[in-house]
């Protein structure tokens, strides 16, 4: 069984990471831990049908959200509703190992939006091992708006 004091050995958004939660066997509860190096971050995000907690397990974890950004305490914990109220990414601000567990819900399909990098990434299945289609998508290459939306607007 996963414990949240091994240390993290796979890699995922370029950051360590053990996915405890499918470890675990759990099928629509993902829970995954973080190791970042110091100057290590997450890109900022946020899940059109996904909420997700944030638990710092250490100091020096520094949250940014539409709000802004600051440091949060050992064992604080953070929420993130769906959509873009729920924006967020973390770094490691201090001068040692950070880790930081995150718990989410695993739905499919998967809508993820990433304001800085003007992308947005689709997955069709909440399993890895069941997915036929992901993608991630520069909105500056649509082809057009749709359902009315404007596919490069600056408020995404």
């Amino acid at each position: 069984m996963p414990n949240i004091f091994d240390p993290a050995t796979a890699r995922a958004d370029d950051l360590r990471v053990a996915r405890l939660a499918t470890e675990a066997g759990a099928d629509r509860l993902g829970m995954s831990l973080y190791e970042l190096e110091p100057g290590e971050s997450m890109h900022y995000h946020y899940h059109l049908g996904r909420e997700e907690l944030l638990i710092a397990l250490t100091a020096g974890v520094v949250v940014r959200t539409p709000a802004g950004r600051r440091e949060l305490a050992q064992g604080e914990v953070v929420a993130f509703p769906r959509g873009d109220a729920g924006a967020h990414g973390f770094e490691n601000a201090g001068e040692e190992l950070a880790r930081v567990l995150v718990v989410s819900e695993q739905t499919g399909p998967n809508v993820s939006v990433y304001p800085d990098a003007r992308q947005v990434g689709i997955f069709d299945s909440h399993r890895r091992e069941e997915r036929r289609f992901g993608a991630l998508f520069d909105l500056g290459d649509a082809i057009s708006g749709y359902g009315g939306g404007a596919p490069d607007s600056n408020s995404t």
